[in-house]
C-alpha cells in the first residue's frame, strides 16, 4: 500500500523468476501512466496514474482499487500522525485480510509493515516462511520524532497531543514478533530493532532507485543551489535546512534553498527564514531534472530508514550533506559529508566548503556518481535473488 518505493522488491523477484503475485492497492496500467505527464492536472492525481512499474506486468499484480482511493482520501484529510496512523491501522487490516484470503501455496510470503499482520498469522498455520520487511526504525524513530515536535511547538500542521496511535505501535510490534524473518534496508534500522526488544533474524537488504544515472562534468559557479526534496516536516530536519540557508545569506554567501515536495510546516514559520523557494509537490517523472538544476542535496533528516532522495541524487551526480539516522549512502568527506543530527553549524560549515571550493563540489560529484553503482537495479536484483533464490 502507497509507496512507489516499495516496488523495487516485487520487481527483484519477478526478474529473477521467482514472484508468483504482487498485491497492491492502486497499480495503474501503463497507457494511464503516460497522462501524468499532464500539467494540468492536480499532482495528487498524477502521483496515482505514476503507480506502476515499467518491468512489472499487470498480470502479475492484484490490486484492490476501491480500497486504495479510499484510503488516499482520507489520508489526505488527516492532520495529524495519530490520524494517519489509525487509518493505515484499519485499511492495513482489511487490505491484509484479503491478501490473506489467496494465501493458498507459497514458498514465501513478504509483507510490507502495518499491512501484513493477518496474512502472517495465515503462513504460520500454513507452514509458508513468513517474511516482514520492516520500512522504518519502528518505535525508536517514532519516539525521536516526537520529542524533536516537542522541542519545536507551533511549526508543524498536526495537533502535538496525538502524534502517533498506540494501537498501530502494537499491530506494528505483532507483525514483527510473529515473522520468521525481518528484513530492514539499513544498518540504522537493524540496530533500531533492538528498541523494540526484537533480536532474532534481521537481515539488511539496501534498496535501489531506478532513477537513470548522469554523470556530471562541470559544476555551477554562480549561486549555490540546494535541493531539499522531501516532505518539508521535522522529521526530514526541514527547520535545520532554513535556519543554516538563513545564516549563510545573512552572511553574505550566494545560496538558495530549493523546497520540493508536501508541506505541513505552517507557512508563517518558513517566513522568518530568507534564502528558500517553494515549488510544492513534484511527480517522480520530474525529479531526475530537477535534482539536475540543483548542485548538492541537504538532507538533515532526524531519521529514516534509508532515504532514498540519498540515492536519486547521486545516481545524477549529485553531492549529499545528510545525517547518520539513515543509510550510509554517500561517504563521509568523498562523495558528501554526513554531519550531526540537529547541526544547524555544521550544515553551515559544509555548505559553505561548497561555496568556495567549487573543486570540491566536483570532485564529490565525480564520487558519488561512482558510489551510485551500488545501488542500481542491477545490484539490487543480484541481492535479492541471492536472498531469495
Amino acid at each position: 500500500m502507497g509507496s512507489r518505493e516499495r516496488y523495487g522488491l516485487p520487481v527483484a523477484l519477478h526478474q529473477s523468476g521467482l514472484l508468483q503475485c504482487l498485491y497492491t492497492d492502486i497499480y495503474c496500467p501503463a497507457w494511464i501512466t503516460s497522462l501524468s505527464s499532464i500539467s494540468a492536472l492536480p499532482s495528487p492525481v498524477r502521483a496515482l496514474l505514476g503507480r506502476n512499474h515499467k518491468d512489472l506486468p499487470l498480470s502479475k499484480v492484484d490490486s484492490q482499487y476501491l480500497m486504495g482511493f479510499n484510503f488516499r482520501l482520507r489520508v489526505r484529510r488527516a492532520l495529524t500522525l495519530f490520524e494517519k496512523q489509525e487509518l493505515l491501522l484499519d485499511y492495513g487490516s482489511v487490505f491484509s485480510r484479503e491478501v490473506a484470503k489467496n494465501i493458498v501455496r507459497a514458498d514465501e510470503f513478504v509483507g510490507f509493515t502495518g499491512e501484513s499482520l493477518e496474512a502472517i498469522r495465515v503462513c504460520k498455520e500454513r507452514g509458508i516462511k513468513a517474511t516482514l520487511d520492516q520500512v522504518d526504525a519502528g518505535l525508536y524513530d517514532w519516539e525521536l520524532i516526537s520529542r524533536e515536535v516537542d522541542k519545536n511547538p507551533g511549526w508543524e500542521l498536526s495537533d502535538p497531543d496525538t502524534r502517533w496511535s498506540r494501537r498501530f505501535e502494537k499491530r506494528a510490534k505483532n507483525e514483527l514478533e510473529l515473522a520468521d524473518e525481518i528484513i530492514v534496508n539499513s544498518q540504522y534500522s537493524k540496530d533500531a530493532m533492538a528498541y523494540w526488544g526484537i533480536s532474532g533474524n534481521v537481515q539488511i537488504l539496501p534498496i535501489a532507485s531506478s532513477t537513470p544515472r548522469k554523470q556530471r562534468t562541470q559544476v555551477n559557479m554562480g549561486t549555490l543551489r540546494i535541493l531539499f526534496l522531501g516532505v518539508l516536516s521535522l522529521r526530514k530536519g526541514i527547520h535545520i535546512a532554513l535556519a543554516a540557508v538563513d545564516r549563510l545569506v545573512k552572511r553574505g554567501f550566494k545560496v538558495e534553498l530549493i523546497l520540493a515536495g508536501e508541506s505541513i510546516i505552517r507557512a508563517e514559520k518558513l517566513n522568518e527564514y530568507q534564502g528558500w523557494k517553494y515549488l510544492g509537490p513534484v511527480p517522480s517523472s520530474a525529479v531526475p531534472a530537477l535534482i539536475d538544476s540543483c548542485d548538492v542535496l541537504l538532507f538533515p533528516t532526524f531519521s529514516d530508514g534509508f532515504g532514498m532522495v540519498q540515492v536519486e541524487a547521486i545516481s545524477r551526480g549529485m553531492p549529499v550533506i545528510s545525517t547518520k539516522n539513515a543509510a550510509q549512502v554517500i561517504e563521509n568527506g568523498v562523495s558528501g559529508f554526513v554531519v550531526e543530527i540537529g547541526s544547524v553549524d555544521e550544515v553551515v560549515h559544509r555548505v559553505e566548503q561548497y561555496c568556495v571550493d567549487r573543486e570540491l563540489l566536483l570532485l564529490h560529484s565525480i564520487n558519488a556518481f561512482d558510489r551510485s553503482a551500488m545501488f542500481t537495479p542491477k545490484t539490487y536484483q543480484q541481492l535479492v535473488y541471492e536472498k531469495f533464490s
